[in-house]
Formats: structure tokens, C-alpha cells, sequence
């Protein structure tokens, strides 16, 4: 028996529990509770920071302030103070003027609070508030709690009751779920809802919400809305097809084509998951272009939306030009270029990077002019062009337009730009007037002008022009009004010092248009004092430029553009100014 008893384990240390001694069962589970509250708080809540004490206060802190969203909200929770029997009550609020009515959310003597900031972003702060009006330091938790995701797995299911709306578990941190029945709003606390309506269910849309309100939505489209916002634009034989894009997954477009707004009637000629298109219509006439969308289920808008077109005949289809420039020799007008009559072609100049090939095309019909057309290849030269050549900084903008290609090639790869027309004015348009000066001095509108003397021309980009020179005196007589737009033309070809471009004056005052070549810049002075210049644009290395320059001025602002063709590049400035007035005589010369 002895060694029997020897062999008897003895048993793990446990707490020594006596009748009455229920108390210590109760310590036990709360610190048990704490430390499970701590572990989940860690995990999925928020805790408090301290806020530094100025050491005035005798009340002991809050301890162990945290905040935990559930499926009935956020919910805040703390220790009880030391003090509690001189406990007047704790504080929530959301800024730090303890006692002030602004920012409180509530005065309890409970160690838990369900009130927060209607925000999803936002900081609580608990104080500790004795009978004797002595507060603690308190503690601060600054909470971000993210917006409900949209809901997934949407489904509708028929039964005898009605339709039931299932979707994935409402999320822990979220109170339920709104569901929008033909935008009529249900609230339900768990994720399957029996409607009962008896109205056709067009669309359902699902959204799990917290305190702070709703969030995202998913949707369920059971009839295919109509589509909205149809256009046709017509470009010669070119339609262009433009609508509102409907948020269905799968979903796409049939466009028909009809004598009659008849959807069943129509021919289709397009079907698109885009919401524009380009089409050819050559047909003439009237038409009627029709529009449904259709789901990946094959369900279709209930109506068509359409737009009536007239499609007129097509004068602009293309034309085919072939002209020999080889057997004139070149003679069109040459910009940065040159003829070699030996060989035959055309080369660059020895300091041209851009080279122009200019000639006069008569077409067979009037043409509107739509766009550029651009030509890219590898450049090209048989110049024997060397880096002593080169008199520019490798940063500077010539720099950086030069292709070095060697010595040896042809003019296989230069830049071509095709233009197909160019804008000239129309005698009965809002243009105040337009002055060609390509080889006649009177405008558009038959305005001669009111002062000329040494005026002689030359060859320009498209045409002759009027060149400005030392003794030459060019002036009109215009009526610009206060608000306008003034644009030019002009091509240096020796480079620009400081000059006066053009003046524009009146009884009211007048504008002066030049260059500043110390600043390398266009400016434009006003004789209010106000003064507006562009952003330095530098001049080429070889003099060479084509310009236009605009002036713009509104109610409240003067604008000056100026681009240059050298570079291609455009530079501006503005100034805040009110319009000077009218204007009477235009100086295209050196004139103050």
C-alpha cells in the first residue's frame, strides 16, 4: 500500500475556492474579460494616446480607453476610475474644452459610451470628472474607419411569397444593409430580404451601412434602361457615334439604320461595346439611326433612343494630284532649300535644319480643309555639315532639333507636312478686316490703305508679302472695337534686334507691338502702362523665321501669343487690364 500511495501524482497549484467565496470567481472572470477585450481591441479597434498632463491635476487618468466597431456600432469603453465614489461623471467629447457644451457627446457615470462623431474620421476624448469639479487629463483616440464595401454575390430568387434578395454576410463592422427596389428604399439587419411589392422589378441596388452612413452599392439591372444622350455627328461620309455609357457589366450596343423610327424595321449596322463609333453611311437622304443596349443575357432596352439625319451627297472625297516637280526644275517656292541643277534635287541649306517645298495646287472643286497630314522618316543629308559647323550650345533649342546623319545620304527621310488649304477671310464674316499685302495693298474688303511709301515685296512661307524696311510707311484705317483679337504674319529672315512690330492707336489711347531682344521675348505695351510679355523665345542660329503673332483683349485681361514656326513652339503672356478703348488706324511700321 505504501508504494501504492507513492505512486499518486500530485495536482497542479489551483486557487483554493471556499464556500462564500464567490467574489474571487467574479475577479477571476473580469480579468479573464479584460484580457480577451485587450486582445480583440488590439486586433481590430482602436486605442487611446495619452494626452500630457501639466502636472496641476490630482485625478488619476483614464486607463485602458478603447473603441470597438460590432454590429451595433461603435462602442467605447474604458476602466473605471480610483475615485469612484467621488465620481461626478465621465466625459466624452470631441475636442478638449472640458465642462463646454460645444463638442460633448456625453456626460455618464457608465464606463462604456455608444456616442461618436457622425465621421468616418474623426478623435474622442475622455475625462474623468470629480464632484468637486476637478477633471483628469484625460485620453484621446483617433479613429479611421473605412466606408462599407459595395456587397457581392447579388442574386434575385422567385418563390411563391415574392422575390428574395440574397447577397454575402453583412460585414462585422456594419449595423445592415439598404435594399432599393425601383429606388424605393429597405432596411434589413441581415443579408437576405423577401420583397413582396408588386410592382415589376426593374432594378435592385444593395448598400451595407454603419452608423456613419451608407456605402458603396452594388446593382442589379433586371430591365436594360434606355440609352441616353445620342448624337450622330456627320463629316463628309464620316458618322461619328457618341452616347451615354450605361453601368451594366457585359453589356453593348446595336445601332440600326431606318426610313421610320421603327426598331423592327431598321437594318443593323453596327453592334459596339464602346459608346462611340465611326462609321461610313454613304446613303443619301433622310434616315433615322436607332440605338438599343443589350445585355450579356441578351435582354434589350425597352426603347430605342434615335436621332433623324440627313446624309447629303459627298464633295469631299479624296483627290489624287500628281504634279512633276522635276520637270519645272523646282520652281516652287523654296523655304531653307535649295535646287541642284547638277544632280537635280533638292537639298537642304548648309544651315537649315527645317526645310519647305511650297506650290500653288488648283483643285477641281472647292475642298474643306480638315486636318494635317505628317510625314516622319529617318533625316537625312548629303551636307557636308561638321560639328565646327555647329555654333549653338548642345542645350540650346537648335541643338536639339538637329539630326546628325552623316555626310553621305539624300533627302529620303525629311519631315513633310501636307496642308490642305489655308484660310484667307471672307468678306461678310465677323473679321473686321484682313490685309494680304501679296503683291496688292488693298484688303479683303477692298480697305486701301491710308498711308504707304517704299513698300516692296518679297517672298514669304505661302505668298508674296510687304517688306518692312527703313524709310517704309504702311497705316489703315480699321474700327477695332474695345474687346478683339489682332493676329500676324511675318517672316525674319536676318534674325531680330529690338523692333517695333505694329501700333494700334486711337483717341483713347494706343498699343505697341515688338521685340525685346535683350530678354529675347514679344511685348506688348499699352498706353495705360500695362505691359505684357511672352516667354523668352530665342532666335535661330540662322536668322531664319516664320512668326504669327495674335493679340487677344477681353473685359479684364490682355493676352500675347506669338509662334514660331522655326521651333514649333508657342510662347505667351498676360497681363490683367481693362480694354484701352476703340481703334482707329493700324501702323504695320516702326511708329510710336
Amino acid at each position: 500500500m505504501a508504494d501504492d500511495k507513492a505512486r499518486i501524482l500530485k495536482a497542479p497549484d489551483l486557487p483554493t475556492v471556499v464556500k462564500g467565496d464567490g467574489r474571487y470567481l467574479m475577479t477571476l472572470l473580469r480579468q479573464f474579460l479584460t484580457e480577451t477585450a485587450r486582445e480583440v481591441n488590439l486586433a481590430n479597434g482602436f486605442t487611446a494616446e495619452e494626452i500630457k498632463s501639466d502636472g496641476t491635476s490630482k485625478v488619476p487618468d483614464v486607463k485602458n480607453f478603447h473603441l470597438t466597431f460590432d454590429r451595433l456600432g461603435g462602442v467605447l469603453e474604458w476602466d473605471h476610475t480610483s475615485k469612484l465614489d467621488d465620481l461626478a461623471y465621465y466625459e466624452i467629447r470631441t475636442n478638449a474644452n472640458v465642462g463646454g457644451d460645444i463638442g460633448l457627446l456625453e456626460r455618464t457615470r457608465e464606463n462604456t459610451s455608444t456616442k461618436l462623431p457622425l465621421t468616418y474620421v474623426g478623435h474622442v476624448y475622455c475625462y474623468v470628472v470629480l464632484k468637486d469639479g476637478e477633471a483628469s487629463a484625460g485620453a484621446v483616440i483617433r479613429y479611421t474607419k473605412a466606408r462599407p464595401v459595395a456587397p457581392t454575390d447579388l442574386a434575385l430568387t422567385k418563390d411563391q411569397q415574392g422575390t428574395i434578395v440574397s447577397f454575402l454576410a453583412i460585414p462585422l463592422d456594419c449595423i445592415g444593409a439598404n435594399v432599393y427596389v425601383n429606388d424605393e428604399k429597405y432596411s434589413v439587419t441581415d443579408n437576405l430580404f423577401l420583397y413582396t411589392g408588386g410592382e415589376v422589378i426593374k432594378t435592385v441596388r444593395v448598400a451595407y451601412y454603419d452608423q456613419f452612413g451608407e456605402g458603396e452599392s452594388a446593382t442589379i439591372w433586371c430591365e436594360i434602361p434606355d440609352v441616353t444622350n445620342f448624337i450622330v455627328e456627320r463629316n463628309d461620309s464620316q458618322l461619328y457615334f457618341y452616347w451615354d455609357a450605361l453601368p451594366i457589366h457585359g453589356v453593348h450596343y446595336i445601332v440600326k439604320v431606318g426610313a421610320v423610327p421603327d426598331w423592327d424595321r431598321a437594318l443593323t449596322i453596327f453592334d459596339t461595346k464602346d459608346n462611340k463609333h465611326r462609321y461610313i453611311y454613304p446613303n443619301v437622304g433622310d434616315y433615322y439611326m436607332l440605338i438599343k443596349a443589350v445585355d450579356e443575357h441578351n435582354n434589350y432596352s425597352k426603347n430605342a433612343a434615335y436621332v433623324y439625319l440627313t446624309n447629303q451627297k459627298d464633295e469631299h472625297k479624296n483627290v489624287i494630284i500628281e504634279l512633276d516637280q522635276k520637270a519645272v526644275a523646282y520652281g516652287g517656292t523654296k523655304v531653307g532649300m535649295y535646287y541642284d541643277a547638277v544632280g537635280g534635287q533638292l537639298k537642304l541649306d548648309r544651315d537649315a535644319g527645317l526645310g519647305e517645298y511650297i506650290i500653288d495646287v488648283q483643285l477641281p472643286q472647292k475642298y474643306r480643309a480638315r486636318n494635317w497630314l505628317d510625314f516622319a522618316c529617318i533625316g537625312q543629308t548629303n551636307d557636308t555639315l561638321c560639328f565646327d559647323d555647329m555654333a549653338w550650345m548642345w542645350d540650346s533649342e537648335e541643338a536639339a532639333r538637329t539630326v546628325w546623319n552623316g555626310t553621305v545620304g539624300d533627302l529620303n527621310g525629311v519631315q513633310v507636312r501636307q496642308e490642305i488649304a489655308r484660310y484667307v477671310g471672307i468678306a461678310d464674316d465677323a473679321f473686321v478686316d484682313v490685309m494680304q499685302m501679296d503683291g496688292g495693298l488693298t484688303s479683303t474688303k477692298g480697305n486701301a490703305p491710308s498711308d504707304s511709301h517704299a513698300i516692296d515685296y518679297a517672298l514669304g512661307r505661302w505668298h508674296k508679302g510687304a517688306t518692312i524696311g527703313d524709310t517704309t510707311r504702311l497705316a489703315y484705317e480699321v474700327n477695332v472695337p474695345r474687346t478683339f483679337t489682332l493676329s500676324f504674319n511675318a517672316t525674319a529672315k536676318n534674325g531680330l534686334g529690338d523692333v517695333l512690330i505694329a501700333t494700334v492707336a486711337g483717341d483713347d489711347g494706343f498699343l505697341v507691338l515688338g521685340y525685346d531682344a535683350k530678354d529675347s521675348c514679344f511685348f506688348l505695351r499699352g498706353s495705360d502702362g500695362a505691359t505684357v510679355k511672352t516667354k523668352p523665345i530665342a532666335v535661330s542660329a540662322s536668322g531664319r523665321d516664320w512668326y504669327t503673332i495674335a493679340v487677344s483683349q477681353s473685359d479684364t485681361e490682355r493676352t500675347l501669343y506669338a509662334y514660331s514656326l522655326e521651333y514649333g513652339k508657342t510662347v505667351s503672356g498676360s497681363a490683367m487690364a481693362a480694354p484701352i478703348g476703340t481703334f482707329s488706324t493700324i501702323y504695320l511700321y516702326p511708329k510710336l
